[in-house]
């Protein structure tokens, strides 16, 4: 029995081909995530979550909110919650800077903001390059990590799951 093989190509944007048995090619959908940096290392979110990337904008402080909140922001007269990534993660507060960026979310019927280090570009991944996170990250599913990627050699791309991410 044939297994189908997979061929990626950069020729067709969003999706890649397996032969069948007839070796006639299959379409199967590529993931697509924004990949950013947060404290030096790639994260990834898928680009269906995200609403758009603004340049970072100086956020209004709320009073006893929790301390991932970076604060809020109006947009086109809409009002959106940052979320400061690298606290979401555990990680040293955000050091800002000019490539700093607020990625915004959708949130069921709202959006919400994730400050980021810098913004790098989106990955086409094969949904057989994504692995589960390591077992030896017992929490990595509350903290909101859907799984990891090794996009190239030593670069390792760590998927975040939005719903998941989100809930503080």
């Amino acid at each position: 029995m044939n297994e189908p093989t997979t061929h990626l190509s950069d020729t067709s944007p969003g999706e890649s081909h397996t032969t069948a048995a007839g070796g006639r090619p299959q379409p199967v959908a590529l993931l697509q995530y924004l990949s950013f940096r947060l404290a030096g290392e790639r994260y990834g979110i898928d680009i269906q979550d995200i609403v758009e990337i603004l340049k970072y904008r100086p956020a209004t402080p709320v009073p006893h909110a929790a301390d991932l909140i970076h604060g809020i922001v109006s947009v086109r007269g809409r009002i959106i919650t940052v979320v400061d990534g690298r606290l979401r993660l555990g990680l040293k507060a955000a050091a800002l800077g000019p490539a700093t960026r607020i990625i915004v979310l959708r949130d069921g019927d709202e959006s919400v903001g994730l400050l980021v280090d810098e913004v790098l570009q989106v990955e086409k991944l094969s949904p057989e390059s994504v692995s589960a996170p390591p077992s030896t990250l017992a929490d990595a599913a509350q903290r909101g990590i859907a799984g990891v990627c090794d996009i190239q050699q030593d670069s390792i791309l760590i998927l975040l799951d939005r719903e998941a991410f989100l809930k503080f």
